[in-house]
């Protein structure tokens, strides 16, 4: 895979998860009246429907992966004729990838979010 097809695949999918983890407007309308911390911006997130999704999306990528990957290696030691090989290695640095990604923007979010609403309140 090149690195722009990486690159398109990383912004699709930071582009879905950052819709499913931000509430709805009307959520933050009617939210609490005063600057909140950072552990508060965390369970904001995580405590809407939409974070559901978002949760449904990275379980589904990390199954993708798994099984994307144990395809792989059966179709070529079945029908390749050369010794078996395995590629759990690559498939759990990928899926490890993606949890460290996952997490990383995760918590960007949540530290953006408790920045915006802050400065909100402060004016």
């Amino acid at each position: 895979m090149g690195v722009s097809e990486l690159t398109v695949m990383v912004l699709i999918y930071s582009g879905i998860l950052i819709f499913f983890l931000v509430p709805f407007k009307k959520h933050q309308s009617k939210e609490i009246k005063r600057p909140i911390t950072f552990k508060e911006s965390l369970l904001h997130i995580t405590s809407h429907k939409k974070a559901s999704l978002a949760l449904l999306l990275l379980g589904f990528l990390l199954v993708a992966i798994w099984f994307g990957y144990e395809q792989e290696v059966y179709h070529f030691n079945a029908h390749s004729g050369y010794p078996p090989i395995s590629l759990g290695s690559k498939a759990i640095f990928y899926m490890c990838a993606l949890l460290g990604y996952t997490v990383i923007l995760y918590l960007l979010l949540a530290l953006w979010l408790s920045l915006n609403i802050s400065k909100r309140k402060r004016i």
